[in-house]
């Protein structure tokens, strides 16, 4: 799993986390909404595959293959219609009230589509990751 579990996937988490429940009630504009795309969907391809790892024998290519795919459907389903956005929310708000969230809400915006990008990122980071080190020694 250590396409997920490395500084630039854990990283996106945070910055998700801050921007939801920091910058955003500070800001709330343009930049701060992208944000959220941005790093939400570099990280769910990654999660995704981390997961089929554990579940699957799948390799590291159709693991980030299926993450990438599902998170670029997902993605594109819940900006382009609100009734998607609001299947996705109640789906999520059982887990979200154990968090102490009472509420779930997604922004219906088409052009937060320019966020997509960051899949394909997440899965060249993903094959990049995943490549075993390589020592130097004098």
């Amino acid at each position: 799993m250590r396409e997920f579990f490395g500084l630039v996937p854990l990283g996106a988490v945070a910055l998700l986390a801050l921007n939801d429940h920091v910058l955003k009630a500070a800001f709330h504009n343009w930049i701060t909404g992208k944000l959220s795309d941005a790093a939400g969907c570099f990280f769910l391809p990654l999660y995704l595959s981390a997961l089929l790892e554990l579940a699957t024998p799948l390799r590291l290519s159709r693991r980030l293959g299926l993450g990438a795919g599902a998170t670029a459907l997902l993605f594109t389903s819940i900006k382009l219609s609100r009734a998607a956005a609001d299947a996705v929310c109640a789906l999520l708000l059982p887990a979200a009230r154990l968090l102490g969230i009472a509420r779930l809400r997604i922004a219906h915006d088409p052009s937060d589509l320019l966020a997509l990008p960051f899949v394909l990122l997440a899965v060249l980071y993903g094959w990049s990751a995943a490549r075993p080190r390589q020592e130097f020694t004098t």
